[in-house]
């Protein structure tokens, strides 16, 4: 054979192998996601499956109502949270899509986008790009609090009776039997008495004072904060996510890069400035083991606390990442913005001139 042909058909073959090798890698790492994503919504509803469901209205970006209390006891809700960015979300929503078709009016369908770098207008393109039909409604926080949110996607079922009965990531077999089996079952409707929501709008907002903090790190290092008193310094809080910078890079680059700014920013600043600078993440897609793997990754300095219960995120009113929030040494906020507000880098060049 010609040593020339013989060369290019190696060369080929190897091509060909390297492919074959690359897609198997990517479809096993995938696999691997995909299992994590459903052992951590399965841990998220471990404690409510059996449970009855909250009672509490949901409002469309359509401007529809949803009064939950006139759903249980009738027939079953599927709720699915889910963000324009999240990359499973997008494979799931043609399926999501032919439950709500499929079904009609035997299932309540609400897709709550978690509101995480997303609005309206990102929502509305996504809708119409995916020709959406299905009642869509933009959660502020309180919807992931009351439905225990730990993953994207993450789907939940109530039953008929307005219990918490199935939780997942997956959009497998074992999730539309759930589903099937719920629809079929077979119950008298009667009024049902589940408890109501309360809504807590009492979160921090710029010029708000803030009581003393005591945080606890991912190191278990208690971080005592007292303000008002002779020694008491400046505080900065950073709402972020261990994933933002890396997960978003592709398919929403502008957090992406917010979040990459606000952490290279603040590691800078730490080291000359008196201002006590905190990191604070969500707890979705998150733990301490991500937020060490985090730290090691990116070789950061600042204090770590993880949100594991969200109450941090409710305490200080926060739903985007990231999220800066300066405290002055009396406790009153100076400064709090987000990646979706309009000062945002106004607000970032306020903090690098600080001193």
């Amino acid at each position: 054979m010609d040593t020339r042909i013989y060369l290019s058909i190696k060369a080929t073959l190897l091509a060909l192998l390297c492919l074959i090798s690359s897609t198997h890698f990517v479809q096993a790492e995938a696999e691997d996601y995909s299992a994590d994503g459903e052992r951590r919504a399965k841990s998220a509803g471990q404690s409510l499956v059996g449970t009855l469901a909250p009672q509490m209205t949901i409002v469309t970006i359509d401007g529809q109502t949803i009064d939950l209390a006139n759903v249980y006891g009738k027939k079953p809700v599927y709720i699915k949270f889910w963000a324009t960015w999240c990359v499973p979300c997008r494979q799931q929503m043609p399926g999501f899509e032919a439950i709500y078709t499929k079904y009609g009016e035997k299932v309540q369908v609400i897709a709550v986008n978690t509101g995480i770098s997303d609005n309206l207008k990102s929502v509305n393109a996504f809708r119409e790009k995916m020709h959406l039909t299905m009642p869509i409604t933009i959660d502020d926080g309180k919807l992931a609090r009351a439905f225990n949110l730990r993953v994207t996607p993450q789907h939940l079922l109530i039953d008929k009776r307005g219990k918490f009965a199935y939780f997942g990531h997956k959009d497998d077999e074992k999730f539309h039997q759930a589903l099937n089996k719920l629809v079929a079952e077979k119950v008298n409707n009667q009024p049902v008495s589940n408890p109501t929501f309360i809504v807590n709008d009492s979160g921090y907002k710029q010029g708000h004072t803030v009581a003393n903090l005591s945080l606890s790190s991912i190191d278990d290092v208690l971080i005592d904060i007292p303000f008002n008193r002779p020694k008491s310094k400046k505080v900065g809080l950073v709402f972020f996510g261990p994933w933002c910078e890396w997960y978003l890079e592709e398919t929403e680059p502008k957090t992406s890069k917010a979040c990459k700014q606000v952490r290279e920013l603040l590691e800078s600043k730490s080291k000359k400035s008196n201002i006590q600078w905190i990191n604070i993440s969500t707890n979705l897609w998150s733990s301490v083991a991500d937020l060490q793997d985090y730290r090691k990754s990116y070789k950061t300095t600042l204090p770590i606390v993880f949100d594991k219960t969200g109450n941090l995120f409710t305490q200080f009113d926060v739903n985007q990442l990231p999220t800066i929030i300066l405290i002055d040494a009396n406790g009153k906020i100076s400064l709090k913005s987000s990646i979706q507000d309009d000062d945002f880098a106004a607000a970032l060049h306020t903090i690098s001139k600080l001193k």
